[in-house]
């Protein structure tokens, strides 16, 4: 879930995390590619920056990276 979220906020150029949270309860499709139902409650921004804090820099883009060339692999990714 982490990862997804940290995907959603690259591609929709969200780089503060509790603006991120904001933005995905809003958007129902963002809660449903999360796994999240409408009335769940997402995790808190803390919680998010304290997981980014636990990989190191270039472990985070390894990780990062290859999730999104899955992405763009199947298609998930448009405009590039």
């Amino acid at each position: 879930m982490f990862f997804k979220l940290v995907l959603v906020g690259y591609l929709e150029n969200i780089t503060n995390d509790r603006r991120l949270l904001e933005h995905c309860a809003m958007r129902l499709d963002l809660l449903y590619f999360l796994g999240y139902e409408l009335d769940e409650a997402l995790p808190w921004h803390s919680t998010v920056s304290r997981t980014r804090q636990l990989y190191p820099a270039t472990v985070f883009e390894q990780l990062f990276d290859r999730v999104f060339g899955l992405c763009v692999q199947q298609g998930l990714v448009a405009g590039l």
